[in-house]
C-alpha cells in the first residue's frame, strides 16, 4: 500500500503536467491513475527500503511525514520518466532519501501521526544522593 493516495499527488501537480507525466504517446487528454499509482507504489516501496531495518513494517498507521516524501519521491520519478526533473524536484527527492536514511540509521524518528499521546520513558525524577566528593573546596585549601 502506497503511504500516499493518488488524491494527495493530484493536489501538488497541476491536471495539465499529470497528463503530460502518464501520457506518453501524447494521444490522450486524461490522466492515467494507474501510471500514477504506479510511482506512488514504487515511491513507498522505496520508502520501506531505507526504513526497515529501523521500523517494524508494515506501518499500522504511517505518520504524515511518509505521505509527503512518498509524494516528492513519485513526482520526481514521474518527471524523470520524460526527461523533464527539474533541479527543485532532485533537491527533494535527495532531501527525502537523506531523511529516509538517517530514520533507517536510528538517527532521527518518523514521528507520530497526533493521535496518540506521547510514551513517558522517564519518570523525570532528579538524582540527588550520590558517593562523597572527594574533592571539595575545604580539601583543597592549600593547594
Amino acid at each position: 500500500m502506497a503511504y500516499a493516495s493518488l488524491a494527495d499527488l493530484k493536489a501538488g501537480v497541476p491536471p495539465r503536467d499529470l497528463i503530460q507525466l502518464t501520457d506518453f504517446e501524447g494521444a490522450s487528454d486524461e490522466v492515467d491513475d494507474t501510471r500514477l499509482q504506479a510511482a506512488l507504489d514504487d515511491a513507498s516501496a522505496e520508502i520501506d527500503s531505507r526504513i526497515a531495518k529501523a521500523v517494524t513494517l508494515p506501518l499500522t498507521t504511517p505518520p504524515h511525514i511518509l505521505a509527503v516524501l512518498c509524494r516528492d519521491l513519485a513526482v520526481h520519478r514521474l518527471y524523470s520518466n520524460i526527461g523533464m526533473a527539474t533541479e527543485a524536484q532532485t533537491k527533494l527527492r535527495d532531501a527525502a532519501i537523506s531523511f529516509l536514511e538517517k530514520v533507517g540509521r536510528g538517527e532521527l524518528a518518523l514521528g507520530g501521526t497526533g493521535d496518540t499521546p506521547p510514551e513517558v520513558t522517564s519518570p523525570g525524577v532528579a538524582m540527588t544522593d550520590g558517593p562523597e566528593r572527594m574533592l571539595t573546596r575545604d580539601r583543597l585549601r592549600g593547594f
